[in-house]
């Protein structure tokens, strides 16, 4: 039998990337293009940082 282990995973609400915006203090177009097209720098590392303790529990 195999076991099916869970994460737990909240699922970003309508609106999340101008919430993520307003707390990185950055544009939306940056916090889309760190999350979906995975782009490199300082402020995209920091975006997928928050995002990461926002909205994924490990």
């Amino acid at each position: 039998m195999e076991t099916k282990q869970e994460t737990k995973k909240i699922v970003p609400r309508h609106g999340f990337i101008n919430e993520l915006a307003r707390l990185c203090q950055c544009s939306r177009h940056t916090v889309r293009l760190a999350i979906y097209d995975n782009q490199n720098g300082k402020k995209s590392d920091f975006v997928r940082k928050m995002y990461k303790t926002k909205y994924i529990n490990f």
